[in-house]
């Protein structure tokens, strides 16, 4: 019943026509959300009556098991990045193979052990906890959540040390940080359209042929080193002032669809009085991660001499919780849907022992 009626304030906050999204932070989804999670743990609980021990320590052994999967991975690819390197990083490929070589065996022990003491049931009941350390960390981010914004100029000159949050506050951050390059890809080839004024607008007059370095347009040439950029203009332009009867011209560069942007983020911070220096990328949908913080490149805009970078700031303290709960839960649902099912006498035997 109480998921019933989270299910309907979920939809009364996002019906496309009169939804009202301001619910999924009232008291009454948070009073729902408290007890539906407090629900599931003692749904956990009740479904593992007679191997509670051996739910607890197969979820551990779980749990350990996947984080050998992400120590195999993280750790595995940075010994191909150094490997690759060559050189003095053949010492540093090692140490990471060897790192990923514990991960490993963390995967092999620790699930063979959780494969030994889970069955179906046991499956079951950890759905419902995954179900609780997810609210859980659902309710942490809820209530000491802080998002922020900033925009930082790609010369590797400006750097910033506070944000400003969606609340007006200003936050100190634990680390400096600064914007050194940004590139952008984009689809097809590069192409320029020429204009001619007629009173107060524009009229295409073609496509001017890309060469070498110019563009030619039937018998007229202009180098490409001479087009300007202005920050009211999104593409580079070169203005041609008209003579007698002939109108004011205008070649453009045309805007193309945007493949992929990233920028180089340059962060410094302190571990134990040492000053410590982070150089990585930042992507779309693949953050960066320093001191509890994860830094997301939202968009950007063209300027004079470098590119404008919004960057989305959050710290997130419940965020470690909230993935644990939804692996959880994808993982006991599929070993709950595929483990092979046990006879009834089997069962029994193991509830007397």
């Amino acid at each position: 019943m109480v998921l019933g009626v989270v299910c309907l304030l979920l939809l009364v906050g996002g019906f496309p026509l009169v939804g009202a999204p301001q619910v999924y932070r009232s008291g009454v989804m948070l009073a729902l959300g408290i007890a539906a999670a407090l629900l599931a743990l003692w749904g956990g609980w009740r479904i593992g009556a007679g191997l509670r021990a051996r739910l607890v320590i197969g979820l551990i052994c779980t749990f350990f098991a996947g984080a050998g999967i992400v120590v195999l991975c993280q750790y595995g690819s940075k010994a191909v990045q150094y490997a690759m390197q060559g050189g003095v990083m053949w010492f540093g490929a090692l140490g990471m193979l060897c790192t990923a070589t514990v991960g490993g065996l963390f995967t092999a022990i620790f699930g063979y052990f959780s494969y030994r003491l889970m069955n179906r049931r046991l499956w079951l009941a950890g759905i419902h906890w995954s179900l609780f350390v997810l609210a859980l960390g659902s309710y942490l981010d809820f209530c000491g959540e802080v998002n922020a914004s900033a925009q930082l100029p790609s010369n590797g000159r400006v750097t910033v040390c506070e944000v400003m949050t969606t609340e007006g506050e200003k936050v100190l951050l634990p680390f400096t940080l600064r914007v050194d390059s940004f590139t952008a890809s984009y689809y097809g080839d590069e192409s320029y359209s020429l204009y001619r004024r007629d009173g107060e607008e524009w009229t295409l007059l073609g496509h001017p042929e890309v060469m070498v370095d110019c563009l030619k347009f039937e018998d007229e040439l202009w180098a490409m080193e001479d087009l300007q950029s202005s920050p009211g203009m999104p593409q580079p332009f070169l203005l041609l002032p008209g003579e007698g009867e002939q109108p004011d011209r205008l070649l453009m560069r045309n805007e193309r669809p945007v493949k992929d942007y990233a920028a180089a983020c340059h962060i410094e911070t302190e571990y134990r009085g040492r000053k410590e220096v982070q150089d990585e990328v930042v992507r779309v949908n693949s953050p960066l991660q320093c001191k509890g913080w994860m830094i997301y490149l939202n968009s950007y805009s063209p300027m004079s001499s470098s590119t404008l970078v919004t960057l989305h700031l959050r710290k997130a303290p419940g965020r470690f919780f909230a993935l644990l709960g939804m692996v959880g839960v994808i993982l006991c649902t599929a070993c709950w849907c595929w483990w092979p099912r046990e006879d009834k006498n089997s069962t029994d035997k193991e509830l007397a022992a």
